[in-house]
């Protein structure tokens, strides 16, 4: 380990070991050798590799209008703590970070306890955090990411996912596909007709929705459909009557029609697992294991709407490990051979059927936060080790 110093005011780093200098950052920038430390100068310990020291690892989350950063502070400062503690300069920085060498970041400093702003060279590598997917098709992170790109930059995790996008990857991996409902996109009422022929209940989802936004169930029954949401249920004479109320939002974005698979239950609900995975050396891997159970309305297991955490345990004997690890380490090849990004961590819903058939639900490229402290530390650890490692092939 070596000690690396930062001077607030003068905004400048220094080191006190090396004569020759220490070097760092995805441009070697040299930190300057000064006899003693200098006065009010923070210290950051950094792993060294000769004469080369940290990684620098770029948090890239989104502009606020106080010229600061936008996401979620607790995430970002565990992240960051656990980077520091592993030799690691984590910084966050945002689409208007960049200055020619030079970034204008900020960490938390944990001897301090607060967020610092401090100046620092080209990252190794830049884990991608922006919290919404509107602020990804902007400008900014267009230009942002293509800077990274043609500075040799690695980028990791390189934007949401679109459901629609991931189910036509996913078919084309003959092992992963006979795991996916089927699914079509609703682009007019003749395709929602055709599938309530084949299934009696059938899921309406936005293809860009989360944590059980956007979603509709449907069930067919005698005198017309029971269309039930987060929010509520509702009876409709006809699917014509359901069309025309909801066909405003079905047709001004992409909305997948999917099968409904008849689930299994714990306790009489519903209930779904959603596995966390990181890549390691060649392949992804389980990190941990979460369960959620559907509320009382049923329509999803999103906690924030209803759903409820039980342990892993209680279900896990349902369930072959052998086979979700499989299909963990497939889904992650197939995207990215497919996408040719590299994807370090994604999360799967995924669900068992009443006759213990899996079923994968969906694919989330920015994992939720666990509640469960043992796979919130796992998953921790592994992403730690992933950007560190990364950083060292850049």
């Amino acid at each position: 380990m070596s000690t690396i110093y930062y001077h607030i005011e003068k905004k400048q780093w220094y080191q006190c070991e090396e004569e020759n200098g220490l070097f760092f950052g995805k441009t070697n920038t040299m930190i300057p050798y000064v006899g003693s430390c200098p006065e009010h100068s923070l210290p950051f310990p950094v792993n060294n590799d000769g004469n080369h020291v940290g990684p620098i690892i770029g948090i890239l989350t989104g502009n606020s209008r106080d010229n600061t950063f936008l996401g979620n502070l607790k995430v970002l400062k565990r992240i960051l703590l656990s980077l520091h503690e592993h030799g690691a300069l984590g910084v966050i920085i945002t689409p208007h970070s960049i200055r020619g060498q030079i970034m204008e970041a900020f960490t938390f400093y944990q001897p301090l306890n607060k967020w610092i702003k401090l100046q620092s060279p080209l990252p190794n590598v830049v884990y991608n955090r922006i919290p919404y997917r509107h602020m990804e098709e902007k400008k900014d992170f267009i230009d942002i990411v293509s800077f990274f790109k043609m500075n040799e930059i690695p980028f990791f995790n390189p934007h949401f996912f679109s459901k629609w996008e991931v189910y036509q990857i996913l078919k084309k991996n003959d092992f992963v596909k006979r795991f996916l409902p089927e699914t079509t996109l609703l682009k007019n009422l003749r395709d929602l007709k055709k599938m309530v022929t084949k299934h009696q209940i059938l899921y309406i989802k936005s293809s860009t929705g989360y944590k059980g936004i956007d979603l509709y169930r449907l069930k067919v029954q005698q005198n017309g459909m029971i269309v039930e949401t987060p929010h509520g249920k509702h009876s409709y004479s006809t699917f014509t009557s359901f069309w025309e109320k909801n066909q405003g939002d079905f047709t001004k974005s992409n909305y997948l029609i999917q099968e409904a698979i008849e689930a299994d239950t714990y306790d009489g609900k519903r209930y779904d697992l959603r596995i966390l995975c990181h890549y390691r050396d060649n392949g992804h891997l389980i990190s941990g294991i979460g369960v959620r159970v559907a509320g009382e309305n049923g329509v999803t297991t999103h906690v924030p709407n209803g759903g409820s955490i039980i342990p892993y345990q209680f279900v896990g004997d349902r369930f072959d490990e052998v086979i979700l690890q499989k299909l963990v380490f497939e889904i992650g090849r197939t995207l990215m051979d497919e996408t040719g990004e590299f994807i370090g961590e994604f999360s799967i819903d995924l669900g068992r059927s009443k006759n213990g058939a899996i079923f994968i639900y969906e694919i989330n490229s920015k994992p939720m936060v666990f509640d469960e402290v043992d796979i919130h530390q796992k998953g921790l650890e592994n992403l730690t080790k992933l950007l560190i490692m990364e950083a060292s092939k850049a």
